[in-house]
């Protein structure tokens, strides 16, 4: 299988005024895999769509989405997960009725968050999708709701589910400490229990649709964890540390300015390829409590890469060394160039390359830390043409971390 990149631009061109080249495009598709580029405001010509309203820009990055879909060879029926990020909560309703219109009809799962901000100051939406071609028989889909159901949220009319599965890969909707049929929300107020009450509650509802789906947290290979405060991370991780036992997911871990409604305060997304009998392989192992260095007692299981099949998950990299040591202290470009030293390694170690990228999200602290971290980033893949997200959230594990990037490989053959 070869990587087959649609539409490869330069940010220089797409970005004026802005000191950065960096390879990217707008779609990868692996096999029968879509990777999109986050989608926004701008239109395919790189125009911005009506700055001073979130309605119009998801319906731009949703008008985006159809036609890169349909030039890969996909289609807007064929998406599984989006992920919606807003830049305020006030937008929420317009955004996701946007949304819904364009997918009425095709449940899929999600999660929505709230950022710090965006690769432009007059972005007020970002949209990720990611879609799977379906072979015969189609993808399976579980628990189907509307978001007008949820909470209150009349105002919404949003066809999702709880979770998919492609007969390959799993997609859960991001989970949270709600019960799964929207009765009772756990983890009442804003304390460390009631942290710890909405982690369990999450993992016990992710377990419950795997299940359902044909899988297990066995076969997690990737989460992501989104926390309001980096205050509740310790009862959170221990929570899921607990669920996941000797799994060893790797995991990108980030602080999040808000989610759904403001009782939530934290939401985790797991990503999954079937195992069909044959263990993922995991690589450089290890337990939170004997390599952090925070003092905190997270008791997780982790692990820095997954390979499952021709697929690659790796942990979210910063400016930590593989061995642990901290590189470029107040250092952005630093910090970024260590970074994807470390995600080279680790996809060599799985069988990869930097050229089987195939998305790349980079999560910045600082707008103002943009040019240097993009800069240090695209020294390292000319060439390349990953699509890409970006986002300024408010936080990571560490005060000292100022970037942290996620990539997506698919190991060619």
């Amino acid at each position: 299988m070869q990587l087959e990149r649609f539409r490869k631009f330069n940010t220089r061109d797409v970005y004026p005024g802005v000191k950065m080249d960096n390879d990217m495009c707008m779609t990868v598709k692996a096999g029968n895999r879509i990777f999109l580029r986050g989608q926004t405001g701008l239109d395919l010509q790189q125009r911005m769509i009506d700055p001073n309203d979130a309605a119009q820009q998801a319906n731009q990055a949703m008008e985006n989405a159809r036609v890169l879909l349909e030039e890969a060879g996909s289609s807007i029926n064929h998406v599984c997960k989006v992920t919606t990020y807003l830049t305020d909560p006030a937008y929420r309703t317009a955004v996701y009725n946007e949304v819904g219109r364009h997918l009425k009809g095709i449940p899929t799962v999600a999660t929505g968050l709230i950022v710090k901000g965006l690769a432009m100051p007059e972005m007020k939406v970002e949209i990720d999708l990611e879609a799977v071609i379906p072979e015969e028989g189609g993808h399976k889909k579980f628990r189907l709701l509307n978001t007008g159901d949820w909470f209150g949220q009349s105002s919404i009319d949003r066809d999702s589910c709880m979770a998919i599965n492609t007969g390959h890969e799993i997609y859960l909707r991001g989970q949270t400490g709600c019960e799964l049929d929207g009765s009772k929300m756990y983890g009442s107020g804003f304390s460390i229990e009631a942290a710890a009450a909405q982690a369990d509650q999450a993992m016990k509802n992710a377990r419950t649709l795997l299940e359902e789906a044909g899988s297990s947290l066995n076969d997690v290979c990737k989460t992501r964890i989104y926390i309001s405060d980096r205050a509740y991370r310790e009862p959170i991780y221990q929570a899921i540390g607990r669920h996941f036992g000797n799994t060893h997911p790797c995991s990108t871990g980030l602080i999040m300015r808000g989610f759904a409604r403001p009782d939530i305060l934290f939401e985790i997304d797991m990503a999954l390829t079937l195992s069909k009998g044959t263990s993922h392989q995991r690589f450089r192992t290890f337990h939170t409590d004997n390599v952090y260095r925070d003092g905190q007692q997270l008791g997780c299981r982790f692990s820095k890469a997954v390979r499952a099949g021709d697929r690659v998950y790796l942990r979210g990299q910063t400016g930590s060394n593989l061995d642990g040591d901290f590189v470029g202290d107040g250092d952005p470009a630093a910090q970024a160039d260590q970074a994807m030293k470390n995600i080279k390694i680790l996809l060599e170690e799985a069988g990869a390359s930097l050229d089987d990228i195939c998305k790349l999200s980079i999560y910045i602290l600082h707008r103002a830390h943009r040019e240097l971290i993009y800069g240090a980033v695209g020294k390292h893949l000319k060439g390349v043409h990953p699509c890409g997200t970006g986002l300024i959230v408010d936080g990571f594990a560490n005060p000292r971390i100022l970037v942290e990037i996620d990539a997506d490989a698919v190991i060619q053959k």
